[in-house]
């Protein structure tokens, strides 16, 4: 009778160290699929901040700045159409680079994200940044710092 409570002491032992293997190989292995998940855009992120100054056309880019772009001559002509909101986002815009995600604008000023997401629709209609997705997130650049620079430099005198 000892050997028989000896044996199922040992079953129950034996049961309880394959289950905790078990957790900690499905753990591990839920760890990899959100780490490779997450992968895509952190390499996409870095590939756009690295290679700024190439022309990447992505398939869910939206890009008419060059469309928009031709037929502004001055700068003085796109900056009449300007309100103090789009300003503002610009020059967050540069002042962190001349990219950033949609929502760390949103954050960052201040704004409710629809307003922003208008803000950016009219930017990018003007031609004065291009909007990427990037996995469930909006990534915003600007398509020509030195002309956003003067845009925002010559209308922020103005506004004050």
């Amino acid at each position: 009778m000892s050997c028989m409570v000896l044996v199922s002491t040992y079953d129950y032992y034996l049961v309880a160290s394959v289950a905790l293997i078990q957790f900690a190989v499905l753990a591990s292995f839920i760890y990899q699929v959100f780490k490779e998940s997450r992968k895509p855009m952190d390499k996409e992120v870095e590939r756009v901040r690295v290679n700024r100054s190439s022309t990447v056309i992505n398939q869910l880019e939206f890009d008419a700045a060059s469309k928009n772009r031709a037929g502004t001559s001055d700068v003085n002509e796109s900056f009449v159409n300007i309100n103090e909101d789009e300003v503002r986002v610009l020059s967050y815009l540069l002042n962190k680079g001349g990219d950033a995600y949609q929502a760390e604008i949103a954050r960052e000023l201040g704004l409710p994200k629809s307003t922003v997401s208008r803000i950016i629709r009219r930017l990018h209609d003007k031609g004065l940044i291009t909007v990427r997705r990037v996995g469930r997130f909006s990534y915003v650049q600007i398509t020509d710092i030195d002309y956003v620079s003067d845009i925002v430099n010559k209308s922020s005198p103005g506004k004050s």
